[in-house]
């Protein structure tokens, strides 16, 4: 009761003469308060977290939608479009279809390059890290980038888990709730 409403019971006339009777009392308050004010602050976070992991989530769905089973808007290299085709309804699949039509128009080819170009490396290189049959996919590069991780560095190699395990958690996390369901 006293971290849910602190300000208010610090300023009573009880809070004043506690704090004279027990400044003891008063130090393991505080340091409740701020220990309770840091467990939020971590919720927030690891919410905050959450959120981002579950975007790249559904941007591997997108990449998945476009390049395996064909977006109305762009398709997979292999399927011709029709003009008459309305935009696709797939949630993630707008922003990608801007990034995929920027990423292949791009001028910029100077090392540093264009931040939207370097976004769409790593979700190109994230969907690699999470495809199980590299052969067959439809995904461009994705073969390419097995065989880049093979000879990449170990230290790259735990950060790259950890984000793959925090992204196929999230995705799990969803349950019964995840309308469409793909594999990698």
């Amino acid at each position: 009761m006293i971290i849910r409403d602190f300000k208010t019971i610090s300023s009573t006339e009880g809070w004043k003469v506690m704090k004279r009777a027990n400044p003891a009392l008063e130090q393991e308050l505080l340091e409740c308060l701020v220990e309770a004010d840091s467990r939020k602050a971590n919720r927030l976070k690891r919410m905050e977290e959450k959120k981002v992991y579950l975007q790249l989530h559904e941007a591997m769905e997108a990449l998945l939608h476009i390049c395996r089973d064909g977006c109305r808007t762009i398709g997979p290299r292999d399927k011709v479009l029709k003009g008459s085709q309305v935009a696709c309804g797939f949630p993630a699949c707008k922003g990608l279809e801007t990034l995929v039509r920027h990423f292949s128009s791009c001028k910029t080819r100077v090392p540093g390059g264009c931040v939207h170009c370097k976004r769409m490396w790593q979700l190109l290189e994230l969907h690699s890290r999470l495809c199980n049959d590299p052969d067959s996919c439809k995904v461009p590069l994705c073969r390419h980038f097995k065989e880049k991780m093979q000879q990449q560095v170990k230290k790259d190699e735990a950060r790259w888990r950890l984000l793959v395990s925090k992204v196929i958690s999230s995705k799990n996390s969803l349950g019964p709730f995840l309308g469409r369901r793909s594999t990698f």
